[in-house]
């Protein structure tokens, strides 16, 4: 299993089923195809600065966040009313944006660096996105809107981060980089307790057991849930019946 996976679980238990089980194709929407693009340029700026020590310039690092997406755009699904050179736009902006505010202070020794390990008799895997010289785990995500908390399913997976990483010190920061008319960048940091280690030795159990017992529900309340985000809506409609809302 992988934070991820057992967070898709626990939001759709049917979604799961469809992505994981039945290897069903989950399209790439205009939303996640720039966030991947502004996550893989600096990815990459961070892999050289473990050698160089210093960040990638400003056009360096423009060019490529512009290679990651024209990557992205061809494999994703745009909608119509998607403004395919605006997202582009907005991409430059978050990558400059982080480059000045965030990189500099970043000492980077693992990127995009594969963990595995037990956890209460469950074997979990999964990527951590980014550890610095103090043992300190940092995420980077993208969004529309200002955060307002650290939501359980990021706890979740900090806390099996850090229980698998070695070198982790418990301490975690979140980077979200919000496209709002004035681009922002949110940083939220936590401190790992016994209580998220307790959490996840208790839930990834649970989940595993009930995987297995082939048991898949659909969340039709689930915030994800409607044609514009889920990709299996159809396939949720022919198996469980109902309707899917639009957006």
């Amino acid at each position: 299993l992988s934070p991820s996976q057992v967070n898709s679980y626990l939001n759709c238990s049917a979604s799961w089923y469809f992505k994981y089980f039945r290897n069903l194709p989950d399209k790439t929407d205009a939303k996640r195809a720039l966030g991947k693009a502004v996550h893989s340029a600096l990815e990459g700026n961070f892999r050289q600065k473990i050698e160089t020590k210093k960040d990638l310039g400003r056009e360096e690092l423009l060019e490529a966040f512009a290679l990651a997406w024209k990557k992205e755009a061809e494999e994703a699904q745009f909608a119509e009313g998607d403004d395919q050179a605006e997202l582009e736009r907005t991409g430059t902006v978050l990558v400059q944006k982080y480059l000045i505010e965030a990189a500099p202070e970043i000492t980077p020794i693992a990127v995009e660096h594969p963990v595995s390990g037990e956890i209460a008799g469950v074997q979990l895997r999964g990527y951590l996105y980014l550890m610095d010289s103090n043992g300190r785990i940092i995420d980077l995500k993208t969004s529309s809107k200002k955060p307002s908390e650290i939501t359980p399913d990021y706890r979740r997976q900090c806390a099996t981060y850090t229980r698998l990483m070695p070198g982790a010190s418990g301490k975690v920061t979140i980077q979200t980089l919000v496209k709002t008319k004035t681009p922002q960048l949110i940083e939220q940091n936590h401190t790992v307790g016994p209580e998220d280690i307790r959490h996840i030795e208790i839930i990834y159990p649970l989940v595993q057991e009930a995987m297995r017992s082939g048991l898949y529900i659909p969340n039709r309340n689930s915030m994800f849930c409607s044609r514009k985000s889920c990709s299996f809506w159809k396939a949720c409609q022919q198996e469980y019946g109902g309707e899917v809302a639009e957006s």
